[in-house]
């Protein structure tokens, strides 16, 4: 995850009222919060998944195999990146999970994460360390994680619309003060959609902070209120006190590149994270409560729709 400007506190009437709690009806899948952790820690213990990495290659092949072994149908969108340094090719790799809906007729959505993890633990103080590649537990695998296990309710049962789970490569590739070399995966996506009609698309970045606090980010707040205004409000009807429903930071994430594209685009994200880019991105600073949090409200949303 890259940059963050805290703004001021003003936010639209429609996301101040946030709609009308949608009543929690049940009847989903449950979401496994532990087996969701498991996944993010299988991921991290991978090492640093970065471009041209053993990691990236095994990583890769993790993720296809979950969601195959589901059979669910995966695309993977391959391309290089001329390095703005040096212009050396770097490989990179979205992943795209097609599931069907039980509602043909209905938009499909997007629920996305961005998988790889940092080449540049820039935040350290140390010049040795700050060199370093990080785990990436918290940026990076606890939204794959989220993905993942929302796949398996999937399986269960059809989503109310056609979902498309989209892992994205190259969030984290870009040096400070470059915007141009981060989000390379979801830029590329934009690029080349699944589909012409899509209804939403939902980021999950940074969401398994043991300390789990998640307010509207506000550059999706700008571009979508009524999109945030309804998930915040499921959360608030399924009692998940997580989600705040007050303005956070204004964040440049993967969301940017498709609301650009006129998509409706909605950051989930904690942004408060003290080991942001840094060496101590590790599981233990995670918990399968948070992923739990999310995974929650993200599966409301797949198998009962926005409304």
């Amino acid at each position: 995850m890259l940059i963050a400007l805290l703004l001021s506190a003003s936010l639209t009437s429609a996301a101040v009222a946030a709609t009308t709690p949608a009543k929690a009806k049940g009847g989903e899948p449950a979401f496994d919060s532990t087996r969701a952790y498991r996944y993010l820690k299988e991921q991290c213990a991978m090492g640093p998944r970065i471009p041209g990495s053993e990691a990236q290659r095994k990583a890769i092949a993790y993720f296809t195999a979950h969601f195959r072994g589901l059979g669910f149908a995966v695309s993977a969108q391959s391309f290089q990146h001329a390095d703005m340094g040096d212009g050396h090719k770097v490989p990179l790799t979205n992943l795209i999970v097609t599931i069907p809906g039980r509602e043909a007729g209905r938009k499909p959505i997007v629920l996305c994460a961005h998988w790889d993890s940092r080449p540049r633990a820039d935040q350290e103080a140390s010049e040795m360390l700050a060199t370093q590649p990080i785990t990436g537990a918290n940026d990076g695998a606890s939204g794959s994680a989220i993905l993942m296990e929302l796949a398996n309710g999937m399986k269960k049962k059809a989503p109310l619309q056609t979902v498309y789970l989209v892992l994205f490569d190259g969030e984290d590739y870009g040096k400070e003060g470059n915007i141009e070399e981060y989000f390379l995966g979801a830029r590329y996506f934009a690029d080349n959609l699944p589909a012409a009609n899509l209804d939403y698309v939902l980021l999950f970045d940074m969401v398994g902070d043991k300390d789990l606090s998640l307010p509207m980010e506000q550059n999706s707040l700008k571009q979508s209120p009524a999109v945030v205004a309804k998930i915040w409000a499921r959360a608030k009807a399924l009692g998940i006190p997580q989600f705040e429903a007050r303005p956070g930071p204004s964040v440049l994430d993967d969301h940017m590149p498709l609301q650009q594209k006129g998509l409706p685009a909605v950051d989930i994200i904690d942004f408060q994270y003290p080991a942001w880019h840094t060496q101590g991105d590790t599981p233990d600073k995670c918990s399968a409560h948070s992923l739990g949090a999310v995974g929650r409200v993200a599966a409301s949303l797949a198998f009962r729709g926005l409304d």
